[in-house]
């Protein structure tokens, strides 16, 4: 356990801006509510985050680098079976300058011949499509299916016009389920543009245009950080790669990523799986 003193032969846990190694063998298990921003975490043990029995316990975990490597490595938020079920923030810091990771970079979750393990709450629907048209200025939102988002989540709403710019991001502070199959949602600030939903005749024929509308906030984040990811359009990364014959295996599902990718960066995307062969074993 981290909050174990003879985790760490009986001295101190690691402070702001250490780093610290996991040697092959060790199983680190993280029970604590946050941790210092760490520099380098080399993982070639495992280290395992465990939800709480809270489902609104909140966890973070702040680095520069994570690096998980070698065989029967992994960094383990919920499995397949057993999702992470309360919420967890994985930060991480670094700015352009700072030194590269040969191929892997920086401000990333490096894989080599390891197991990345990322397991958010399946939600469902992900995304739906308004029921009416929103008119600019209004506050609600009338879906099409029932949903089981939360008062407190965050939705994306899709640009009906020719200009993309005109999708919109909101927090729910309202839902009204009276029909629950046509739920109404209530937002934290007045929509700045129309979004359409309608179904248009053109002679016999007809065609159903709706904005979508997609939760964004899931229970498991991973994110640059919020201070300088934006601003420098520089955020975090996963980065995957081994000797192209499936030696690795990361598997990412129901997570929310948030400042993610690094822009005018060949190959820096927000999930990379670089060269790592037919992908049998992993996915987002």
């Amino acid at each position: 356990m981290w909050s174990a003193d003879s985790s760490w032969g009986g001295e101190f846990s690691p402070m702001d801006g250490e780093s610290m190694h996991l040697p092959a063998g060790l199983n680190l298990m993280v029970d604590v509510d946050s941790t210092p921003k760490l520099k380098a975490v080399i993982v070639e043990g495992s280290l395992i985050f465990a939800p709480d029995k809270d489902p609104n316990h909140h966890r973070t975990f702040d680095a520069m680098y994570i690096m998980v490597r070698g065989e029967g490595s992994l960094f383990e938020v919920g499995t397949e079976e057993f999702p992470y079920t309360s919420k967890i923030t994985i930060t991480m810091h670094g700015s352009i300058s700072d030194p590269y990771l040969p191929i892997y970079g920086n401000k990333c979750i490096g894989l080599r011949h390891g197991t990345l393990d990322l397991h958010g709450i399946k939600r469902e629907p992900t995304w739906t499509v308004l029921e009416k048209t929103a008119d600019a200025g209004g506050s609600t939102l009338t879906l099409q299916e029932k949903v089981d988002w939360k008062v407190g989540e965050q939705v994306g709403i899709a640009s009906t016009n020719y200009d993309a710019r005109e999708a919109e991001k909101r927090v729910i502070t309202k839902i009204d389920r009276t029909n629950p199959n046509k739920p109404v949602i209530t937002l934290d600030v007045p929509l700045d543009f129309k979004h359409f939903a309608a179904t248009e005749k053109f002679g016999d024929d007809s065609i159903d245009m709706r904005a979508e509308v997609g939760l964004l906030s899931r229970n498991v984040r991973y994110r640059g950080d919020p201070e300088t990811s934006t601003p420098n359009q520089y955020g975090a990364t996963i980065f995957m790669h081994s000797a192209g014959d499936d030696s690795l295996v990361g598997r990412i599902e129901n997570v929310e990523l948030t400042d993610v990718g690094q822009a005018f960066k060949l190959g820096r995307y927000a999930v990379h799986f670089h060269m790592i062969g037919a992908v049998h074993k992993s996915y987002a």
